[in-house]
This record gives C-alpha cells, structure tokens and sequence, in this order.
C-alpha cells in the first residue's frame, strides 16, 4: 500500500500537464486549459455545439478585463484540442448591464473612461475566430451607448431578453454567466 501511494504521488507530481494549463490552439494567449487524460463525455467526430453566452457581470477594477471573455476563449480552446473543428463550434456572447462597455469600440471606450479598453483585444480574436456579439439596445441606451461607438464585429439587439430568446429558439444552449 504504501509503495503504490508513492508511486501515485510521484506519477502526480511529475505530469507537470496536471497542473499547468495551457492556451491555444483558437486564442492564443487567452482562455487557459487544463488537460484532461479521460474526456468524461464521447465527443463525437460529427458533434456540433452551439452556445450562447450570456454575460452581465463586468469587473469592478479600472482596467481588468471581463474574466467572463476570457471563458469564451477557453471554451473554444479546450474544444480546439479536444479535437473538434471550427466549423462543429457555434458561439454566440449576449452583453448587458454593466457588461455592455466591453462592446465599445476602443476609441469610444477610451473617451468615455479615460483609459484603454481591458477587453478589446480579446473581443477581436474572438470575433476573428467565428464567436458572433450581440449588445443589449435596452442596456446600451441606459448607459448613453450609441451604435456607432460600438467595436464593429458587434450587432445590436431590441434586448438581450429578445437575442438570447431568438439564438436559444435556433438551438443555441444557454451558458448563463449573467450578473454574479
């Protein structure tokens, strides 16, 4: 017994893949994944995935970036090494509330608070790689947000009550992030 619980312990600590994760191969430097040795569900060659992420909550600190985008990129990287093609991943991401300001455009973000937006790169690659946007109108209006200073791979809807009602009616499976 005590040969095999040091055996396991030393199996553990040398597979550094245990515990360092990694990013890419979609978002490079973003959206950090662990490997996992036994997929705990057959993704199929053939499976297509669509999801909606739906993303209220917005960081507190001047300049951090929404953690929330950062899982959007995991969940294409993690999928990317799981072996799934781009085409078999449909992704949409629904802002409002206080989310809705990461769907500026730089330099709208910078003129209305002073500082860089924390979320435009990110936002970029993960349009470049398929994910559509889509602002709440009724969040964007409240904060004084006009089209025109959004980033442009966003889309604007009536509401994110109506996007995520309309991208869940098309299949799409909720992954509500919402404002917690």
């Amino acid at each position: 017994m005590r040969m095999t619980t040091t055996l396991l312990l030393f199996g553990i600590a040398m597979n550094p893949a245990i515990a360092e994760p990694v990013t890419g191969p979609v978002i490079e430097e973003y959206g950090p994944v662990y490997y996992v040795p036994e997929e705990p569900l057959d993704l199929a060659a053939d499976v297509s995935l669509k999801a909606v992420f739906d993303i209220a909550a917005a960081s507190n600190e001047p300049g951090e970036r929404n953690h929330r985008l950062e899982t959007v990129a995991r969940y294409l990287n993690m999928h990317a090494r799981a072996g799934l093609a781009p085409k078999q991943l449909q992704t949409a991401v629904v802002l409002h509330g206080r989310a809705t300001r990461a769907a500026l455009s730089e330099d709208a973000f910078e003129e209305r608070y002073g500082e860089p937006n924390p979320d435009a790169e990110l936002l970029r690659l993960l349009a470049a790689a398929g994910v559509r946007f889509v602002v709440c109108g009724q969040s964007a209006t409240a904060f004084g947000f006009r089209r025109n200073e959004l980033a442009p791979d966003v889309e604007m809807s009536l509401s994110a009550l109506t996007a995520l009602v309309m991208l869940q009616s098309d299949d799409f499976s909720l992954i509500p992030w919402g404002a917690n």
